[in-house]
């Protein structure tokens, strides 16, 4: 007999942007419930009266529909922390912001992934949203691949996610803790752009409490919430990057213990290396960290070695760039220059000047992630029709700026 259905409503947060809300209505009004179905709107405070309008005529025929027009402005992260806090009176929530877009199986996908994590004291949150691009490095990422419907990272989702009520109230307690407390001093290895994530982000914090606490978000393969990027709070500019394919047939899941999981990531998407231990055996003779997208900062690295594709000198061993994902290259003993393992100190912080080394490390880079942008044929149809140095000068400037955090030291 089929487990009753938790109480778990669907939250949307709006605040100005009519399109979105619009939108992602529309993609919620189209999914499939088999049992009634809460529906939340909660809009922070705006010169936009036309939100409020949408939110209020908008025809919800799974259950009721509320809506939360707060009279005060909270900004982004104090709205979020509200809704979060909605789950005092259900099982759980779905939290879905205004520019994301849902498959039609996401709830039925957060009905069976809450009922088999909400007792796991390891998972912060459980994602709607499958990451394939690692923001840090602005690199694609390839989950490695299992026989299960998830992985796990470090890494918060905010791109569709459900907090069960266990989960929301440890990082809640956590928060009223330890929200004005300073976190640049600690020893914690974090990603350079999460550290610049500004104070209205409730994920930075969000961060923070998985890192103390050592708790992981349950990722789905396949994406069932997609990312509009529309321009709003943080961002400028619409971007496509974070466009997932959606699920779009139903299906059975298979889900695994965090303990029980090969496939686990810490918030640089690299595996942790317990993890890569169980499929490379002679690697637990070895105390180290991993880095193959060379972006952790080796100052605070404390493990005697390190598996990186930085410069080295004097590696123990080194294996090449080219199968996927990366870490298969490792696994499978596939020998190469690319990936190496060493003592910590052998490898090299990125410089501003370059030298052999360090070209060779960035090409293969680019090699391995963008095959196309390196071939000549390929690269002269780009500049075909570019007629001045200027014009070709602008346009590499403009490549090369999609990889400035990259570049940086």
């Amino acid at each position: 007999m089929k487990e009753k259905n938790l109480k778990i409503p669907v939250v949307i947060t709006a605040y100005n942007r009519v399109h979105s809300l619009q939108r992602i209505l529309s993609s919620v009004a189209k999914a499939i419930y088999d049992s009634p179905v809460e529906l939340i709107i909660s809009i922070d405070k705006s010169d936009n009266h036309e939100v409020k309008r949408i939110a209020e005529e908008f025809n919800w025929p799974y259950g009721e529909k509320r809506i939360i027009a707060h009279k005060m402005s909270l900004g982004l992260r104090e709205h979020i922390i509200s809704c979060g806090d909605l789950v005092k009176s259900y099982d759980g929530i779905i939290l879905l912001e205004d520019d994301l877009y849902v498959s039609p199986y996401f709830y039925e996908y957060i009905q069976d992934a809450a009922k088999f994590y909400r007792n796991d004291k390891t998972i912060a949150g459980i994602s709607l949203y499958s990451h394939n691009f690692n923001e840090t490095p602005y690199l694609p990422f390839t989950p490695f691949p299992d026989s299960f419907d998830v992985f796990f990272m470090q890494l918060p989702s905010s791109w569709g996610q459900c907090w069960t009520k266990n989960q929301w109230n440890f990082f809640r307690s956590w928060y009223i803790k330890n929200q004005h407390k300073e976190y640049r001093n600690k020893n914690w290895i974090i990603p350079e752009d999460i550290a610049r994530w500004p104070e209205s982000s409730w994920k930075k914090y969000f961060f923070f409490y998985m890192i103390d606490q050592n708790k992981f978000f349950v990722y789905p393969r396949t994406s069932l919430s997609s990312n509009f990027s529309d321009p709003g709070t943080h961002i400028i500019t619409r971007k496509h990057i974070f466009q997932r394919p959606l699920q779009f047939h139903k299906k059975q899941y298979k889900f695994v213990l965090l303990e029980d999981s090969d496939v686990v990531y810490d918030a640089f998407c690299e595996f942790l290396p317990g993890r890569l231990n169980r499929l490379c055996k002679w690697l637990k003779d070895y105390d180290y960290e991993m880095d193959i997208y060379g972006v952790k900062p080796l100052e605070k690295i404390t493990r005697p070695y390190l598996i990186s594709s930085r410069p080295v000198n004097n590696p123990l061993m080194s294996f090449d760039l080219s199968m996927k994902p990366a870490e298969m290259n490792i696994i499978e003993s596939i020998e190469g220059n690319c990936i190496h393992l060493a003592e910590k100190e052998n490898f090299k912080e990125k410089e501003t000047r370059y030298d052999t080394k360090q070209l060779l490390y960035y090409y293969n880079l680019f090699d391995y992630h963008f095959p196309a942008l390196w071939e000549k044929k390929n690269l002269r149809k780009v500049l075909y029709g570019l007629k001045t140095k200027d014009l070709i000068k602008t346009m590499i400037e403009i490549m090369f700026s999609r990889f400035k955090n990259y570049f940086s030291k």
